[in-house]
Order: structure tokens, then C-alpha cells, then sequence
């Protein structure tokens, strides 16, 4: 009974607050760890929240067609990065098809825009007016392009300074801002729509079309329909709508995603390095109180404890730190840099939680080693 008694004073609660006393004895060291931690926390934060931003907005506009396929060039598979050029005059061979119930042509135009002394370059995109297939989702103004005016997306608009109402010009047309759209921006470029008779002016060449938007009738399996363009348009490319939206989606991993997780990866390193600088650096200066705890009587796991336990109670600032800087800078990034699109799921930020848990005890493997060799004897060093 008296040895669990004397046990009982090592463990959490046990009337010894050794971690406490610990994180007390250098509380500047310890804010400083916590900063480090909780800025890798920020960039952590704030990568995966891009990924997913960048995930959903650019490929937002071409996952959400209310349609059943795309036709495009041939060997054209995505709509972020490849070019498609196909005759206008296909749009009626298409219509004659069994079973189709709406083919919406779309041209494809990247051009400068102009608003002032502003001007930024992006894609132009011309839809058919009678048409809903191809219109954006909209946040002010309206989403049916007409004559003389132009849906811009919310991004593009902020760059140019521009409103509802407004007007700019493109390659010496002018246009009035008569929508802002949402899910039309790729970050590196965005979206705006017009007609598309306006968007053939823009080209110097006519009787073209970049994309073929094809709807099935009611009772028309998709995969039947398809197989038949196939066979009937064999100069053409035929993808279904999911698979279509899939290879953009494949197409913004492929560029981003490596990126993003080389300085993910180079954040939790920075995190490690400070947490174990810090934590080591602690254990050299605080080594004879290690000693005198193992001299009275501490066994090695209470010790390692107290070690783990400062490095997860950093942890758990660096967390809370963390996040409440990200909260700050994504709000800023919101209004001054809107091309930047931040979206944080709850799971998302939970796995950040897990990886800096990780962290913290990785962070503390290189200080635990350096107490394990640490002699009772020592507290009588001078």
C-alpha cells in the first residue's frame, strides 16, 4: 500500500505537478515553442484549406453541368488544359441523333481583359442565350448572358475593380457587367461569360466551337447515347459529364497537389525541428532536476511522461494558436486576395490535429533518448 502510495505522487494528479513546474521554470522557452509549433500549424492549415478551395471552385463551373457528355476535339480530355477546336456546323448532326434532347454549343476564347488602367487576361467563355446547360451559378446580377453584357466571375471582378453595371473592354468590345459568378475560378485564370455570337467576334476566324454540351432525353440511358455519337461523329471526342469533370479534377492534382504537400511536409518538418530543439535544449538545462527525480525515486516512464506531456501541452497551444491565426488570415486572404480560395472541412482540420499530435511526439523521441542517459549520480555534479 505505502509503495502504490508513493507511486501514486509521480502520476498526473498524483500531488507532484512536475509538468507544470517544468513548463513554469522557462515559460519563455515554452511560448516560444508554442509559436513555432502553431505557425507550422498556420501553413498546415492553410495549405490543406487551399487544396480543397482550389478543389471545388476551379473545377465547380464544369462539375455541375446538368448534362450527360461532352464532345471536343479528338484526344481532348479536360477543359483547364487543353485546347478544342471543332466545327460549328457539328451541332446539327449531333441534334439528329436518337435520343438527344439538347446539344449547347460553347466557345472558348483567352483574351485580355481591360477596365482603366486594370486589365488581366482570362478565358472567355460564349454560351448559347436559350440555353441553361452552360450558364454559371451566379452570387449577384443575373446568370443568362445577353447582348453587350458579360457574367464575370466574383475573382476576376475584384482584380479589375469592377461592379454590376460596370463595363470593360475586350479586344476593342465593350461590355457591361451584368452577373458575378461563383465556381469560375482556376486560380491561375478565370471565367467570364458572354453570347457566344459576341464571343466569335473576339476570334479572327468563324464556323468553330471549342465544346459540345450534349443532354439525353428522358428514358435515354446516357451510356447508350453516347456510344452512338461515338459511332456516328468517330473525328470527335465523346466523354461522359463525370468523367469529363474527373480528368479536370486529375488535371489540378496532377499541378497542385505536389506543391502543396512538398511544403506540407516541409511545415511539419520545421515543427518538428522547433519542438525538438526546444524540448532538447529544456533537458540540457534542466538536467539535474531530471536527475534529482530519478534519484528520488522517479522511474524512467514517469520522466519520459513529464517529457511527452510538455511536448503535447505545446502541442495543444500551438493548436489553439494556430487556428486562431488561420481564422485571421483567411479572412484577410478572403477580401484581398479572392483569386486564392480557402475552404476548411471539419475533417480536414481534424487530420491537422492528428498530424501535429504526431508531430509533437516525434518532437520528443530525440529529448527522451538524452534522459534515458541520465544517472541519478548526476544531481551531485557541481
Amino acid at each position: 500500500m505505502r509503495a502504490a502510495r508513493h507511486r501514486a505522487r509521480w502520476l498526473p494528479g498524483g500531488g507532484v505537478p512536475l509538468t507544470r513546474g517544468m513548463i513554469a521554470c522557462d515559460a519563455t522557452r515554452f511560448a516560444i515553442t508554442i509559436a513555432g509549433v502553431g505557425m507550422a500549424v498556420v501553413l498546415m492549415l492553410f495549405l490543406v484549406a487551399l487544396y480543397n478551395g482550389v478543389r471545388t471552385e476551379s473545377n465547380g463551373w464544369v462539375a455541375s453541368r446538368p448534362v450527360d457528355a461532352w464532345v471536343a476535339q479528338m484526344n481532348t480530355t479536360n477543359f483547364i488544359k487543353a485546347s478544342s477546336f471543332v466545327p460549328a456546323s457539328l451541332v446539327d448532326s449531333l441534334r439528329e441523333e436518337p435520343g438527344v434532347a439538347e446539344v449547347t454549343p460553347l466557345l472558348r476564347v483567352i483574351t485580355l481583359f481591360e477596365s482603366g488602367p486594370r486589365h488581366a487576361t482570362a478565358v472567355v467563355i460564349g454560351l448559347d442565350p436559350g440555353s441553361a446547360a452552360g450558364r454559371p451559378d451566379v452570387i449577384a446580377g443575373t446568370s443568362r448572358p445577353e447582348t453587350g453584357g458579360m457574367i464575370l466571375d466574383g475573382a476576376l471582378a475584384h482584380r479589375l475593380g469592377v461592379h454590376l453595371g460596370d463595363s470593360l473592354d475586350l479586344e476593342g468590345h465593350r461590355f457591361h457587367v451584368t452577373g458575378i459568378s461563383r465556381g469560375t475560378n482556376s486560380v491561375l485564370t478565370q471565367f467570364a461569360f458572354v453570347t457566344i455570337d459576341e464571343a466569335r467576334d473576339l476570334l479572327p476566324i468563324r464556323g468553330i466551337a471549342s465544346y459540345f454540351l450534349i443532354r439525353a432525353a428522358p428514358g435515354v440511358r446516357a451510356e447508350e447515347l453516347i456510344g452512338r455519337l461515338r459511332a456516328r461523329s468517330p473525328h470527335v471526342a465523346v466523354l461522359p459529364q463525370a468523367i469529363f469533370a474527373e480528368n479536370n479534377m486529375e488535371e489540378l492534382r496532377g499541378g497542385l497537389v505536389p506543391i502543396l504537400a512538398t511544403v506540407a511536409v516541409l511545415g511539419g518538418i520545421v515543427a518538428v525541428a522547433v519542438l525538438t530543439l526546444l524540448l532538447y535544449g529544456s533537458v540540457l538545462e534542466r538536467r539535474e532536476d531530471y536527475a534529482l527525480l530519478k534519484a528520488l525515486g522517479a522511474s524512467s516512464g514517469v520522466v519520459a511522461r513529464v517529457v511527452l506531456a510538455q511536448a503535447m501541452t505545446a502541442v495543444c497551444g500551438g493548436l489553439i494558436v494556430g487556428t486562431l491565426v488561420y481564422a485571421i488570415v483567411a479572412a484577410l486572404a478572403a477580401r484581398l486576395v479572392p483569386a486564392v480560395p480557402l475552404s476548411l472541412a471539419v475533417e480536414a482540420a481534424a487530420l491537422v490535429a492528428a498530424g501535429a499530435f504526431v508531430t509533437g511526439a516525434l518532437g520528443a523521441l530525440v529529448p527522451l533518448r538524452r534522459i534515458a542517459r541520465i544517472h541519478p549520480a548526476e544531481v551531485f555534479r557541481a
